[in-house]
């Protein structure tokens, strides 16, 4: 039995240095010697797993800085680039305490040029524009040549609440720039042009004939461009931006309403 178990220990032993060297453990029961072998599985070459880009749709995505909710102020210039109307457009001095402007920039997409650096803006997003008149004046369509507004004597009515509004789907096309690629350094600053098209447009009037409360809401075109298009720009920190718009076309058709251009100046309070 000894002859049998060396003789079998001697031809594995062998046969083990012609392959990878083995574990083996020798276990002594009383005469006996018990030759245990572990062979270990053949070597493997270790995979080494290409890294994965950056998805630029990941963290790299707020290096673009339009998607948010936006809070701004808004302004009429005549076409001199000056706050003060003309006899034909003083019905529009506006109360800018009512005269605001939130923008839900619900879609944006970033056109990379040079890494995230520089990149080309686009998406689209929805503005209310809102512009509270200070006169007690209503806006009536006389023709479809102009608008007019017609002046309430105060004897009748006195608005508490007086404001045109008007809705538009917005589509930007902008130049971006960042000073870092990462979002909590950088500085950033785009600029180019916002196109429009205007949904819709209302006044709302409120006022108090005695202990009555009345409001009136109209739903009109009031002779609006119904296609617009505003010079903007944006510039901030991280997550903090800044932003101002210019109309490049006026808010009235041309001959159709005095040739006043909005502008419109804020914050972007939520960004996406």
């Amino acid at each position: 039995m000894k002859t049998l178990l060396l003789t079998a220990s001697i031809l594995v032993s062998l046969f083990a240095q012609s392959q990878t060297e083995p574990d083996t453990t020798n276990i002594m029961l009383g005469d006996m010697n018990i030759l245990v072998i572990d062979k270990s599985p053949a070597d493997t070459t270790n995979i080494v797993e290409p890294e994965e880009d950056e998805d630029d749709s990941g963290s790299k995505a707020t290096l673009t800085h339009w998607g948010g909710i936006d809070l701004g102020v808004n302004l009429l210039l005549n076409k001199n680039g000056g706050t003060t109307m003309d006899s034909a457009a003083q019905w529009l001095n506006l109360d800018y305490g009512r005269s605001l402007s939130w923008r839900i920039n619900l879609i944006e997409e970033k056109i990379r040029i040079y890494k995230d650096y520089v990149g080309i803006i686009v998406g689209a997003g929805l503005t209310y524009n809102s512009y509270g008149l200070k006169n007690n004046v209503r806006l009536e369509t006389i023709d479809s040549s102009a608008i007019y507004a017609i002046t309430v004597p105060d004897t009748l009515i006195d608005y508490s609440k007086n404001k045109l509004r008007a809705s538009y789907i917005n589509v930007p096309l902008m130049l971006e720039f960042n000073t870092s690629d990462d979002n909590d350094k950088s500085f950033h600053i785009a600029a180019g042009v916002i196109g429009g098209w205007k949904m819709g447009s209302i006044t709302k009037q409120k006022w108090e004939d005695g202990d009555d409360k009345n409001e009136l809401r109209r739903k009109a075109d009031y002779n609006l461009t119904p296609f617009t298009l505003d010079a903007t720009a944006r510039i901030g920190y991280r997550n903090f931006t800044v932003f101002a718009t210019y109309g490049l076309t006026s808010l009235f058709e041309k001959n159709k309403g005095p040739e006043v251009y909005p502008m419109t100046v804020g914050l972007q309070i939520i960004p996406f």
